[in-house]
């Protein structure tokens, strides 16, 4: 199988400077169009933060049905990221990705057009598949298609897209909160999704897809093109075994156990944090500590998100220099103390106009610690320990993790905050900060710079998952 498509290798690799040319082409488009599925993401979940009082005038919505809009989204997601999995190994990764945009372009058309709150919900659970598919696929083929040195960057230009959508929701919101347009502000959010649609068809499929599936000659070519020789002879063998759809039961046995459990756990740990609903419910979190007018309390919020942003760049320029356990374990250490700071502060029963600064400055080093840790990492590391018979699924258990807690936090926000109050809910989710900085302690791994072939192999050999990363020219264990 291999020798019959030696000569495409060489006819591949024949004009260097041609090759070059288009190396540099691909992996300047690699970055940025299959971050859109981020940009997908961020805008069409957090866009529900400017409008939601809009559409609760319009539709006299209680506090349930409120957190219902808010989640709505976040269900579909939850089954777009199961069915993303199964998908990607049936299709590829390239055309998931373009099904994901399609779908995006539908729901967000849809509820533009909503004339009652159950089309509104049932169109928002449609762009919730979207978004559900966009988190698990979009770092599956980075993590795939890019070389290992640039891979954690590449990986995390999509959480960088995703909390630049957050920042373009919110600036969305505030831009047209004097109208009250709220059907602009979601269908808006469809943009993204076209732009998936016709930007990944200037994208090769994923080489480790297509040696899987025995396309050995467009394997090859595809890594001509990027000049990713390093892994080539390793990424080709691939095609040398059978190819058999994996079932969901191995992820939960043998040595890929522990893959899931720490991919699981590091997203159960990001959407525990409470992130989601300060996110998505900013304003109001804003309202209860002084800040006045739906304006106001708008773009306090488009402040969280610039934050986001700019946390995000930084960390996505330090995750394959500074290492993956070093921006994990620092920044959840800051979330704790942040987090701890805006509980004390929240407790004292004769808090003055200093609390509304505490708590927008609270908030800020928070979702900025928030953004260079527990934001992109989890991405990255998902995208590498599994190994790659079962990446796609695992994948997506980890994903539908993180949307399945992502919709039991927000759809009890509001109702929680009112029951116990914002002191104890944000002293909950400090505790669940300080064990996910033990947790990440204990079994997050250090992978820049290791191949996932070196990766994978470790794991099938039994190494901790703290030690993933080893390569496999060194002995012992980092």
């Amino acid at each position: 199988m291999i020798n019959s498509t030696d000569s495409g290798q060489s006819g591949g690799s024949g004009d260097s400077g041609k090759s070059g040319a288009s190396g540099k082409y691909l992996l300047i488009l690699l970055g940025f169009i299959p971050a859109l599925g981020g940009l997908l993401v961020g805008y069409n979940t957090a866009v529900v933060a400017g409008a939601l009082e809009f559409i609760s005038k319009d539709y006299a919505l209680g506090t349930i049905v409120q957190e219902l809009v808010v989640t709505s989204v976040l269900a579909g997601a939850l089954a777009g990221a199961f069915l993303s999995g199964p998908l990607t190994n049936k299709l590829g990764q390239r055309k998931v990705i373009q099904l994901a945009g399609l779908i995006c372009a539908v729901g967000a058309a849809g509820i533009a057009c909503s004339v009652n709150v159950a089309m509104l919900l049932i169109f928002r659970s449609l762009l919730g598949i979207a978004c559900g598919i966009a988190t698990m696929v979009a770092p599956l083929y980075v993590a795939e298609t890019s070389p290992a040195k640039w891979r954690g960057m590449f990986v995390s230009f999509v959480q960088l897209a995703i909390t630049t959508g957050i920042f373009l929701s919110y600036v969305a919101d505030y831009l047209l909160s004097a109208s009250g347009s709220w059907k602009w502000m979601m269908g808006l959010g469809g943009l993204p999704g076209l732009g998936l649609v016709a930007g990944m068809l200037l994208l090769p499929e994923s080489p480790r897809w297509l040696a899987m599936n025995g396309r050995i000659g467009e394997a090859r070519q595809v890594l001509a093109q990027l000049g990713n020789r390093d892994d080539e002879e390793e990424i080709i063998s691939l095609g040398e075994k059978p190819l058999e759809a994996p079932a969901w039961s191995e992820l939960f046995t043998g040595k890929v156990r522990a893959a899931s459990i720490t991919a699981s756990g590091l997203f159960l740990v990001q959407n525990l944090s409470g992130i989601d609903g300060v996110l998505y419910y900013a304003p109001a979190i804003f309202k209860l500590v002084g800040f006045e007018g739906t304006a106001s309390q708008i773009l306090a919020t488009a402040g969280l998100g610039a934050v986001n942003v700019v946390a995000t760049v930084v960390a996505t320029g330090a995750v394959d220099h500074a290492g993956r356990r070093p921006l994990l374990l620092g920044g959840l250490g800051v979330m704790v103390v942040s987090l701890a700071v805006l509980s004390f502060g929240l407790m004292q029963p004769q808090a003055g106009p200093w609390l509304s600064y505490l708590a927008a400055g609270s908030l800020a080093i928070f979702v900025a610690a928030f953004a260079v840790s527990l934001g992109p990492m989890p991405y990255v590391i998902m995208s590498e320990i599994f190994p790659i018979r079962v990446r796609s699924i695992g994948m997506s258990l980890a994903a539908a993790s993180a949307w399945g807690c992502n919709m039991m936090v927000t759809v009890t926000f509001l109702s929680l905050m009112e029951a116990v109050g914002q002191a104890n809910l944000f002293w909950l989710y400090c505790a669940i900060c300080l064990g996910g900085l033990i947790f990440s302690y204990l079994r997050a791994p250090e992978t820049k710079n290791c191949s996932l072939e070196d990766i994978e192999a470790n794991l099938m050999e039994g190494v901790p998952s703290r030690y993933l990363g080893r390569k496999r020219e060194q002995p012992g264990l980092l």
